[in-house]
């Protein structure tokens, strides 16, 4: 009997494709593969989209809720938040040292660092000021200022002096001063 039904089904099958023609056949196999890419691109698609959302609950639910709650905005608590962003004064050697590699990766070497700490009583950084003779083109002691900034976000430039010798030399004599603040106490 199993025999039966399927030489009548694949009877009917070829009675329905002749029908159809071979453009209809075309047809009907676009269709096919467009539902089957539908099928593959939308069922996973599906599963992504529930564990996102999954994920999304997960971290509503553990996000902390400020509804209600003091936010303390007041200069003085803005100003702390400042200071906490500033290396530690233990830090002063290191960063120095930051200067000097980034001087030299950009074939600037000093022929000497003058630096000083000062501390003022009524603010509560630290000032470490260093100030670096170089001799280079201008292209490689802006890209070494530009550097140090990037690398040191406490660091101010406070001063920069150039100097040519000559109009036909390239090489600018120069001093920068840099101001790194540190937080202060925590030496």
């Amino acid at each position: 009997m199993g025999t039966v039904n399927q030489h009548a089904i694949m009877a009917w099958l070829q009675y329905q494709a002749r029908q159809l023609g071979w453009q209809g056949l075309v047809g009907l196999v676009l269709l096919v593969i467009s539902a089957a890419l539908v099928l593959g691109w939308l069922v996973p698609g599906n599963t992504h989209l529930a564990q996102r959302e999954q994920e999304l609950d997960v971290l509503r639910a553990t996000m902390p809720q400020h509804q209600a709650r003091f936010v303390d905005r007041s200069p003085q608590a803005t100003l702390n938040t400042f200071y906490g962003f500033l290396p530690a004064e233990k830090e002063a050697t290191r960063l120095l040292g930051v200067i000097l590699t980034t001087a030299t990766e950009h074939q600037l070497v000093p022929e000497k660092a003058d630096y000083s700490l000062a501390r003022s009583p009524a603010a509560a950084f630290t000032r470490y000021q260093i100030t670096l003779p170089v001799r280079g083109n201008y292209v490689q002691i802006r890209s070494f200022a530009n550097q140090v900034l990037q690398r040191i976000p406490s660091a101010a430039l406070n001063e920069i002096t150039l100097k040519r010798q000559d109009i036909n030399t390239e090489a600018l004599e120069t001093r920068l001063r840099f101001t790194v603040f540190l937080q202060r106490g925590q030496s």
